[in-house]
């Protein structure tokens, strides 16, 4: 059906048709095609309009970067060979052949094997396997294996008596002496379960909490402790458990079994998925107001929507603790921010274009905010990769909590104070009429007295949150964000936005209205308001916006001509 398209297209990798069987044994239907045509249109991972224009499930499931998340900040060793079992539509395969020096994809469907041939057609280091991996003779053995969604499936396509074991022996074959396997699967027990979303693979409410009573062998998840006991029993020395959030199929957060979530994460948290939208007459509890007691009651490791399993006979195991990612941004945007056991902590671009850009901005910022007299981390650059030391300080938002808790108001307004004497220290002023608001056609009256100084170079991130507070100094991290001829008072109205949203009982101690008056915000909060918003589709995918991702803005107004005038 494809082989016309695929002889225009010439694609660089090579696909094995030798152990196919003509037939494909599952498929989201007639949508794929539609996904092959979006993906044949547009350059390669690049889709963002294409889903944006044509929503459903199907499409901004196999074609949204958030899927690229369950890898792409994993750290693969140089020069290594990866086996991709179960490749789909090629949603992660791409970041596979970036990051490995050979990649080997094996899909029981052709059709979607054509989609991942043609989704990486520039890749001249793959090869795609189109049939059953029990049936495929290899000739060589890999650094890693990949089953992403895949083990559960394991009781209808492995004829055995204890499909999930012989099938994960057989893997450990393919692997070299001191090779990893990745498992990604869904928790048998995940919180999503028991607050009534249906089962993913079955679609039946509490069906893998009642052990699948209701549904013939075919299909399953795990509890950690049987996934464990699983993976160890089929020959694998040790294992290592990540914890995507929300899940493994959509994750923003890597979570890890040393790096748990603490209260704050889960009660701040904006990487959300909303489950909601799939059944909702079948949820019988919020999903998220639980978190923060599971947290709280150390149980989270149990109720994981999802796991990401490293296992190997080698120890050298969960080299990266932790990981987020902004995959939701705009490609030029799109980052993750890992931690490492040596202590270091790591800003990698996620795309070339990021790379290019935004990469280089955030060095410039620190170059620029040194020259301020400001005390800043830097980084070193290490193949693209930007790295800086872990800093054992506290964050300048939990010195606050702190003074929170002892009704300390007036500390609270002396911590405010510095960060905004800094925020002036930043950056030389303009002209009153510079004024960045004014240019946007945004209405909004021109006034000196209601925006204050104006700042040539405004940095966003000088918050709460992107600061340490080390012996009564200020030192700042993770500037990424540049606007010029921006209000100074735009910049500690941004910063005590997050602040005040992600702590509301502030109110109690230092209400926000006081706030507002007491940095003269009366005549610009509106404006302030209307500006952040604007600043949030400069930095958003449409895609991510539309669905409900984990940049939602509100509102109506058509800020696209706006936007422009704000790209550097």
């Amino acid at each position: 059906m494809y082989e016309e398209l695929i002889a225009k297209m010439n694609p660089c990798p090579k696909l094995n048709l030798q152990w196919y069987k003509n037939e494909d044994l599952y498929s989201d239907g007639e949508v794929e095609d539609f996904i092959i045509k979006i993906i044949a249109e547009n350059r390669p991972e690049d889709y963002s309009n294409a889903v944006y224009e044509q929503f459903n499930w199907p499409i901004y499931y196999h074609l949204s970067p958030l899927r690229k998340n369950i890898l792409n900040w994993y750290k693969f060793k140089p020069d290594s060979s990866v086996l991709e079992i179960g490749c789909g539509m090629g949603a992660i395969t791409s970041v596979l052949c970036d990051e490995c020096k050979d990649v080997t994809a094996v899909e029981l469907s052709r059709k979607r094997a054509t989609a991942t041939l043609l989704r990486c057609r520039e890749k001249e280091n793959l090869e795609i396997i189109v049939g059953n991996l029990n049936d495929i003779e290899f000739d060589k053995k890999y650094d890693y294996i990949t089953l992403i969604g895949v083990l559960e499936y394991q009781g209808t396509y492995t004829e055995s008596t204890n499909p999930y074991m012989d099938f994960l022996v057989k893997i450990k074959q393919l692997l070299k002496p001191d090779g990893k396997l990745l498992v990604a699967i869904e928790n048998q027990y995940g919180l999503k379960y028991w607050c009534g979303m249906p089962e993913d693979h079955v679609g039946i409410p509490f069906e893998g909490i009642n052990q699948y009573r209701d549904v013939e062998r075919g299909v399953r998840t795990f509890s950690k402790t049987a996934l464990d006991t699983l993976i160890k029993e089929s020959g694998f020395h040790n294992t290592y458990f990540y914890y995507p959030y929300p899940d493994y199929k959509l994750p923003t957060v890597i979570y890890s079994q040393d790096v748990l979530p603490s209260k704050k994460d889960t009660i701040n948290s904006e990487n959300f998925r909303d489950y909601s939208s799939a059944d909702k007459n079948t949820l019988i509890a919020n999903e998220k107001k639980l978190y923060t007691d599971i947290v709280e009651n150390g149980v989270f490791e149990f109720f994981a929507n999802s796991f990401l399993v490293e296992c190997s006979d080698s120890s050298q195991l969960g080299e990266i603790t932790f990981a987020r990612l902004t995959s939701e941004r705009k490609e030029q945007y799109r980052m993750a921010t890992r931690f490492t056991k040596q202590n270091t902590v790591e800003k990698k671009p996620l795309t070339k274009m990021c790379e290019q850009t935004h990469v280089k901005q955030m060095l410039k910022n620190v170059d620029l905010i040194k020259q301020a007299g400001i005390k800043i981390a830097e980084y070193r650059v290490d193949d693209g990769i930007l790295v800086s030391s872990y800093i054992q300080k506290p964050i300048l938002e939990d010195v606050i909590m702190e003074a929170l808790k002892e009704n300390n108001a007036d500390e609270i307004y002396r911590l405010i104070d510095q960060v905004y004497r800094e925020i002036l220290q930043s950056s030389e002023q303009v002209s009153w009429k510079d004024n960045i608001l004014y240019t946007l056609g945004l209405e909004i009256e021109e006034n000196e007295e209601a925006f204050g100084p104006i700042l040539k170079v405004g940095f966003l991130d000088m918050s709460f949150r992107n600061s340490f507070y080390c012996d009564g100094e200020i030192l700042w991290f993770d500037q990424e964000w540049v606007l010029e001829a921006v209000p100074a008072k735009f910049i500690l109205y941004y910063a005590l936005t997050l602040l005040y949203y992600s702590y509301s009982q502030l109110e109690q101690c230092c209400p926000s209205p006081d706030v507002i008056k007491r940095y003269h915000m009366e005549n610009a909060y509106e404006a302030f308001k209307e500006f952040q918003e604007l600043f949030g589709y400069l930095v958003a995918d449409e895609a991510q916006v539309v669905t409900g991702g984990t940049f939602l803005i509100d509102g109506t107004v058509d800020y696209i001509s706006n936007v422009k005038k704000l790209m550097k």
